[in-house]
């Protein structure tokens, strides 16, 4: 990724997090948790090499996306990007594959999550609004893309990539308000 894209994902994560306090005092949102069950796969590398892997699958930078936490490990987590593939192009698809980036502890591996959705271009209601979202259908078709281009990929289980604290449970629930 260029280095205009890394500061232009900066500011958006900046602009999220000063937006989403007022906005939800109307019901609206600037932030987002990402679900565990949209755990798709960890690559076993650094997230700039990630990043032209998906530019070479047809993948573009989000940058309308809501800032997305992981608010189940500990500390909690912000995406380290999100890109979006829009399999009939970005005007003409109803639906594109939303992928959000975790950087993995020691910053050499990436956590994929992904899901299906309705385009913000087409149908930015129903987008905004989280309606039709299909996780399955996102892990599935990430997968599938991966595959189809020879890029190895594990499904780790998430004790080993969030962990476990000492009593042997995960960190905060999932719906743990973000702090």
């Amino acid at each position: 990724m260029t280095h205009e894209l890394r500061f232009l994902e900066r500011l958006r994560q900046g602009v999220a997090s000063l937006l989403h306090a007022p906005l939800s005092l109307v019901g609206l949102y600037a932030e987002r948790k990402t679900p565990r069950e949209q755990y798709a796969f960890t690559l076993r590398e650094p997230y700039p090499v990630v990043e032209a892997q998906l530019h070479r699958l047809g993948f573009v930078r989000n940058l309308v996306s809501s800032l997305k936490y992981r608010a189940y490990g500990t500390p909690p987590e912000t995406t380290v990007a999100s890109w979006v593939r829009y399999p009939e192009g970005a005007l003409t698809s109803d639906h594109q594959l939303h992928l959000a980036l975790y950087a993995g502890p020691d910053r050499s591996t990436t956590d994929v999550y992904a899901h299906w959705e309705p385009s913000w271009i087409r149908h930015p209601i129903r987008h905004y609004r989280a309606e039709d979202v299909d996780a399955q259908a996102g892990i599935e078709r990430a997968r599938s893309l991966f595959e189809e281009s020879d890029i190895e990929y594990a499904v780790v289980p998430a004790e080993d990539r969030i962990g476990i604290d000492a009593s042997g449970t995960e960190g905060p629930s999932a719906d743990a308000p973000i702090g």
